[in-house]
């Protein structure tokens, strides 16, 4: 038999095996993730004639060899770069870059460059045959372990956003440097005298007041009476003359029926001035009434309110959260006191809470405007109260610094306005949707207004991918000319891009595989030629007895 008879053979075989790659390159052309392969022919065992030799002059020669045809010397897959479609799906993920999507079979690790995956019924991102994603599953802090083990990737009710206690609160804004408490006043009607017109003064005697138009005698009265501040009545007192009383004698009496909310003094006008201890408006009254039964006669005056109180003061609410995620309303009332650059601060809530530390307190300002100092009244460093509904202490930190990151609490001169933009806590959430990153983490929104981490996927980095082995269904194995896979992070550890809502198109150049077509075709023929042109050398040869 003739050589070439064999070798045309071996080139029809191969060609034709060519032509099952081109083949399934272009049925695929519209299959997600899939990689297109390429054959290598490689030349088939030589069969040696002669030997290389060296004749006696020195000189060489070299071996005969004649080829026995064509083998296929490996088909492989090109895992380059394949376009990203858009899709709009949020399941459907597209890499950008090296490496595979994890997935597991129930026995199983297997890889996959195809990103279409959906929720089945226990929630689990999974692909069309049911193989789970994988990735690391995030604590309900939010916080991946260092330590975390590779597995589904699971969003269904499990995950929520648990309740966590406030232990900060930011508080912002600016109090009105230019802000002044003032305390209301009420003077007499008409000014105590002596001589006619002389203002009188405190040591002068009752007797000698103008206002005294019949002598007073020891046992005459004068009834003290009217209303505290806060709107209470004072205890009626009785103030008894005795001879050589001043006006003094009086003013100590009335001073000690308003000891809680006034002081009264004489003004240099002979006016008696009672003046509110307390700063902003007052309900305080004050009336002095001879005894009936006197026998001296004193005028004595009426009081009219002559200056009105006024107490800076601006305030601000901000719901927290006990460790149950039970809200509490908190509210502080910032108020203005007699001394420069001094605010008085005072907490509450409106519940049943019992705040137990840290409710009362005074801060002060630098000369330029900038906090200085805080003071809790009992010496405390924070608000304490006991939410009264089997929730455990809520201790907070109230922020008035700037170590929540926000502007912090100033005095410059204009509006007072004070905010409680911010604080830590929350209520439990549950899961309303999630989005995927780049870097492969899935973060979750929640309906208590809070996101957080959820999972990370698994990026699988193979050393060798075109040793992977293809089961089918877009899914590939390792196997011992892979390498094992190592999981690794997107954007960190593998150099590579996780894209939501697109998948990676099959990477088969339709140009090219018609032309390698087109070159397979005609080798087939050729080497068709070889076997046809042999078999006529043949058929001379069976002629030759003729």
């Amino acid at each position: 038999m003739m050589r070439s008879l064999f070798s045309g053979v071996s080139g029809l075989s191969n060609n034709q095996l060519k032509m099952d790659v081109i083949g399934n390159n272009i049925a695929n052309i519209n299959t997600i993730g899939f990689k297109t392969s390429r054959i290598n022919f490689s030349e088939e065992l030589s069969q040696l004639l002669r030997v290389a030799e060296q004749n006696s002059s020195g000189g060489t020669s070299n071996a005969i060899l004649v080829g026995l045809g064509v083998r296929t010397g490996s088909i492989e897959r090109d895992f380059s770069q394949g376009i990203l479609q858009t899709t709009g799906k949020i399941t459907d993920l597209g890499l950008e870059g090296e490496g595979f999507f994890v997935l597991n079979d129930g026995n199983q690790n297997l890889y996959t460059r195809a990103g279409n995956f959906h929720f089945d019924g226990n929630g689990r991102l999974v692909t069309a045959n049911g193989a789970s994603l994988q990735g690391w599953t995030a604590a309900q802090d939010g916080v991946i372990s260092q330590t975390a083990s590779v597995g589904d990737i699971v969003l269904d009710s499990t995950v929520i956003s648990p309740a966590i206690a406030t232990q900060n609160v930011a508080i912002t804004g600016n109090l009105d440097a230019s802000a002044a408490p003032l305390q209301e006043q009420w003077t007499a009607s008409r000014s105590f005298t002596t001589g006619g017109s002389t203002p009188a003064v405190a040591t002068t005697l009752l007797s000698a007041l103008d206002q005294t138009t019949t002598p007073l005698v020891a046992g005459d009265t004068i009834t003290i009476d009217g209303t505290n501040s806060d709107g209470t009545a004072i205890t009626p007192t009785t103030y008894t003359y005795a001879v050589g009383d001043s006006i003094q004698d009086l003013i100590d009496d009335i001073n000690t029926a308003f000891t809680a909310s006034g002081t009264i003094a004489l003004d240099t006008s002979g006016r008696l001035v009672l003046t509110d201890t307390a700063y902003g408006e007052s309900s305080t009254t004050l009336t002095l009434t001879a005894g009936a039964g006197n026998t001296g006669v004193i005028t004595l005056p009426g009081f009219i309110n002559t200056q009105e109180g006024f107490e800076p003061q601006t305030s601000s609410s901000i719901e927290v959260f006990d460790s149950l995620g039970i809200k509490h309303t908190l509210n502080v009332i910032f108020t203005k006191t007699e001394n420069a650059r001094e605010w008085n601060f005072a907490m509450s809530t409106t519940g049943d809470e019992t705040i137990s530390e840290g409710s009362t307190g005074t801060i002060t300002f630098a000369n330029d405007g900038s906090l200085e100092t805080i003071f809790y009244t009992g010496g405390e460093s924070q608000l304490k109260f006991d939410p009264g509904n089997g929730a455990g202490e809520v201790s907070l930190n109230l922020d008035f610094e700037n170590q929540t990151g926000f502007s912090g609490i100033t005095q410059f001169a204009g509006t007072s306005s004070v905010l409680l933009p911010f604080q830590d806590g929350q209520a439990q959430g549950a899961l309303t949707s999630f989005s995927v990153q780049s870097n492969g983490e899935i973060r979750g929104a929640f309906d208590n207004g809070r996101s957080r981490l959820i999972g990370r996927l698994a990026i699988a980095d193979i050393n060798n991918p075109e040793g992977l082995l293809h089961i089918g269904n877009n899914i590939y194995s390792t196997s011992s000319t892979s390498g094992l896979a190592v999981l690794a992070k997107a954007g960190e550890t593998i150099a590579t891009t996780v894209i939501p809502g697109t998948l990676e198109a099959s990477n088969v150049d339709l140009a090219a595989e018609f032309t390698e077509m087109i070159i397979a075709q005609r080798a087939f023929q050729a080497n068709a030629r070889v076997i046809t042109v042999s078999d006529q050398f043949l058929a001379e040869v069976t002629q030759l007895k003729r």
